[in-house]
C-alpha cells in the first residue's frame, strides 16, 4: 500500500494549526542516558579509524529515507529525512529530528515542506534548510521557499525563500506538470575567500541530455548567484548522467576540491579551483563511487568522503590532497551490530520491482545516500538509511520497515 502523498493544502493547513514559528518539541531525555559503543578499530596507512555501533534515528513503514545532517553552533544536530517517493513533486515534504547528545538520541520528528539535502549557518546561529526544488521567478531567476531553524529550535517557513539567478544559459523545465525549474540545489556549502557562501546546483541546460554542475555564490545565503561551471554536459568521464550530486570542501592547501556523480555505480569525478570557484580543473576520476558524496576535513587536513552504491563506504586521504583513498566498510560495521537490521551490500538486487523482492526474499538495501557531519577534532558522524524493500512502498503484510542511522567515527593519526 502506497502511502498518502502530502498537498501543498495540506502543509499549509499543518502550518496554521501549530504556528509559522511554532517551537520543535523538548528532546524529554537524559544527557547522559546513552553512551556510544565503539567496534574494534580499523588500521589504516597512517589512520586508525573506530566506528559506533549505529543509533537508529528513525523507524517507518513509509517512505524515510536520503538523509542529511545540520549541526549547529550549540553543537544541536537535526536529521532531515525525504519522506515521498523517489519521484519529482512540485513540493518535496521530508522529516525533521533533532538530537541534543551528539546524535545518540533524537526527538519524534515533525514534518516541513520545501526541505532539501543542503544548508548553510547564518550570523546568528540559525540554519537555512535549503530547498531542493526550485520553481520559476521573475527576470530569469529561479527559487523557492525555505525553512529557518533559530538557535532555540524554533521553525519558521520564510516564503520569500531563496533565489539564484545569472545563469549562463537558459535552463531547461522538469516538465509544465511540476511547474519546477530544471536545476535543483544539492551538495555542501562552504565559505568563500570574501565570507560569502558558495555552493552547488545541478540540472539540465536546454538542449542538453547531461546533467550540467554549476557552482553558486550568495552574500547573504538567500539571494544566489551562477558564478561558474564546474563540469557540463560535455564532460568526458563516463556516465549516463553526467555531472550532478556533489560535494565541495576547502583543502588545507587553500584550493577547493569538488567530487561529484556521473551515474550509479561508476567512479565520482573530481575537480580543483584555486581562485575559488571562478575556475575549476579538467575532471578525472577517483576511487569512491558513485552516488551523493559528502566531504569533511579534519583539522589536519585529513579528508573524509562518505558515499555508496554498491554498499556505503566513508573514505579517507591522510595527506589531504584528494589522491590517495582509503576505504571503511561502513554496511559490515552495520551489519556485525545490527544482524536484525541487515543491510544488503549488493545494491543492484534492490531494484527489479515489488513481485521479485518478495518473491526471492530479498530485503534490506540502502539508498547509498549519506552525510558526513565533523562533530569535533577527532570525531564525525555519519547518516544513512535502510531500505527494507528498496525502492519499494512496504505492503500492509510485509514485517518491513525502513529506517534512518547514524555512526560515530572516531579518527587518529
Amino acid at each position: 500500500m502506497n502511502p498518502p502523498s502530502p498537498t501543498r493544502r495540506d502543509w499549509l493547513k499543518t502550518a496554521a494549526l501549530l504556528g509559522a514559528s511554532a517551537a520543535l518539541p523538548a528532546p524529554g531525555f537524559a544527557a547522559d542516558a546513552a553512551k556510544w559503543t565503539d567496534r574494534p578499530p580499523i588500521q589504516l596507512k597512517g589512520l586508525r579509524v573506530t566506528c559506533s555501533e549505529p543509533v537508529l534515528v528513525k523507524r517507518s513503514r513509509w517512505f524515510c529515507w536520503f538523509p542529511s545532517l545540520i549541526r549547529q553552533p550549540d553543537g544541536t544536530l537535526w536529521a532531515v529525512m525525504n519522506a515521498y517517493a523517489d519521484i519529482h513533486v512540485s513540493d518535496s515534504f521530508s522529516y525533521l529530528s533533532r538530537s541534543r547528545d551528539g546524535g545518540l538520541t533524537w526527538d519524534e520528528p515533525r514534518v516541513i515542506g520545501d526541505a532539501g539535502l543542503n544548508h548553510l549557518l547564518l550570523a546568528d546561529g540559525s540554519a537555512l534548510v535549503i530547498p531542493y526544488y526550485l520553481r520559476p521567478r521573475a527576470n530569469g531567476t529561479i527559487g523557492a521557499p525555505c525553512n529557518v531553524i533559530s538557535p532555540k529550535g524554533q521553525l519558521t517557513m520564510r516564503a520569500s525563500g531563496v533565489t539564484v539567478g545569472n545563469w549562463p544559459k537558459p535552463l531547461k523545465s522538469m516538465g509544465a506538470d511540476l511547474a519546477t525549474a530544471g536545476f535543483v540545489f544539492n551538495g555542501q556549502v562552504v565559505r568563500g575567500l570574501k565570507d560569502e557562501y558558495l555552493t552547488t546546483l545541478y540540472g539540465h541546460f536546454e538542449g542538453d541530455k547531461r546533467y550540467s554542475l554549476v557552482f553558486a555564490e550568495s552574500a547573504d545565503g538567500f539571494k544566489w548567484s551562477i558564478r561558474s561551471v564546474v563540469s557540463g554536459a560535455d564532460c568526458a568521464l563516463a556516465g549516463e548522467e553526467g555531472p550532478c550530486e556533489s560535494a565541495i570542501c576547502r583543502l588545507k592547501d587553500g584550493r577547493l576540491m569538488c567530487v561529484f556523480r556521473l551515474a550509479s555505480f561508476v567512479p565520482l569525478g573530481q575537480s580543483f579551483s584555486d581562485d575559488d570557484g571562478k575556475t575549476w580543473s579538467k575532471p578525472v576520476n577517483i576511487a569512491p563511487n558513485s552516488v551523493e558524496p559528502s566531504l569533511a576535513v579534519m583539522p589536519g587536513g585529513t579528508l573524509a568522503l562518505s558515499c555508496g552504491r554498491p554498499g556505503i563506504s566513508v573514505w579517507f586521504d591522510a595527506a589531504g590532497k584528494g589522491s590517495d583513498w582509503q576505504a571503511v566498510d561502513i554496511l559490515a560495521q552495520h551489519n556485525a551490530s545490527r544482524p536484525q537490521d541487515v543491510i544488503n551490500p549488493d545494491s543492484r538486487q534492490a531494484w527489479g520491482g515489488l513481485a521479485k523482492l518478495l518473491r526471492e526474499n530479498l530485503r534490506g538495501f540502502t539508498s547509498s545516500y549519506t552525510e558526513l557531519m565533523r562533530l569535533d577534532d577527532q570525531h564525525l558522524l555519519l547518516i544513512y538509511d535502510r531500505l527494507g524493500l528498496g525502492w519499494n512502498a512496504i505492503p500492509d503484510e510485509s514485517p518491513e520497515t525502513n529506517s534512518v542511522w547514524v555512526m560515530r567515527l572516531k579518527v587518529e593519526s
